[in-house]
This record gives structure tokens, C-alpha cells and sequence, in this order.
């Protein structure tokens, strides 16, 4: 399991918050709720890498639980929380909503990265066949090899 970086949000957020509202973190419930699940997400990815152990898995599966259970708080903290922080851009209620402006650009990148996405699975399927087929040609090789 290779190690991901730290969720953008969670560094890019105080670069941008120091010089707007004069601190670097505050304890905002939707930032704290954001930063357990990436505590979380982290330790489990630790324990993943170095414990060693018969009781790794178990204690993985509980810190995933835990994760599992806090994804849907972190989502709708948008909505339950109304902090500093705007509401919501889709469903957020009163006072939120895409300018219609921003609408087609907005749907022209959707179409965009669906394509993308679409591309790289493509790709990817393409490479996974040829790892196949080339697999697939060492063990012939090897098995006329063993005949002969």
C-alpha cells in the first residue's frame, strides 16, 4: 500500500485563511470533523504499513469502522454546521445555488473529466490485457520448453 498525500484542503486551507481571516486553523466544527477523518485515514494507512502482528487486521477493521462512520458526518457538516465557511453549492437551501453563468462551464468540465476518466480506464484495461497476453506467452514458452 503506497502512502497518499494529505487531503489539499487540509494545507492549502490555512495558506489561504491566514491573510482573510487573520489565523491560521480554528476550530470549526467542518474543519475538525475534516481533520478526524484524515487522522484516521492516516493511522489506518500506518497501521496498514508497519504494525506487525497477529492483531493488525482486527485493529485496521475498527480504525476503518470508525472512518466509515465519520465520512457521513464529515458530508453533511456542510449542511448542519453554518459556520464561516458558505453553504453549500448544490442543495444547500436558501442562498446557495451555481450563478447560471458558471452552469456551462461547469458542465462542459463535468463532460470533460467523465471523458478523461473514461480514457484512462480505457488505458488501463488495454495494459492490464497486454500484461496478460505476455504472461500468458512466458508460461507457453515455458511449458514447450519443459515438453521438448
Amino acid at each position: 500500500m503506497r502512502w497518499l498525500p494529505p487531503r489539499p484542503r487540509l494545507i492549502t486551507g490555512p495558506i489561504w485563511a491566514r491573510p482573510v481571516w487573520g489565523i491560521w486553523w480554528t476550530w470549526d466544527a467542518r474543519l475538525t470533523t475534516t481533520l478526524v477523518l484524515w487522522l484516521i485515514y492516516v493511522s489506518y494507512l500506518v497501521l496498514r504499513r508497519y504494525a506487525t502482528g497477529g492483531q493488525t487486521q482486527v485493529l485496521a477493521a475498527v480504525l476503518a469502522i470508525f472512518g466509515f462512520v465519520d465520512v457521513p458526518i464529515v458530508y453533511m457538516s456542510i449542511r448542519w454546521f453554518r459556520t464561516q465557511h458558505p453553504s453549500p453549492v448544490f442543495g444547500g437551501g436558501e442562498g446557495s445555488g451555481l450563478d447560471p453563468a458558471m452552469l456551462r462551464a461547469f458542465l462542459w468540465n463535468l463532460l470533460a473529466f467523465t471523458c478523461m476518466g473514461i480514457v484512462i480506464v480505457v488505458i488501463r484495461y488495454r495494459l492490464e490485457r497486454l500484461r496478460q497476453q505476455v504472461e500468458q506467452a512466458h508460461v507457453q514458452a515455458a511449458l514447450k520448453g519443459e515438453a521438448a
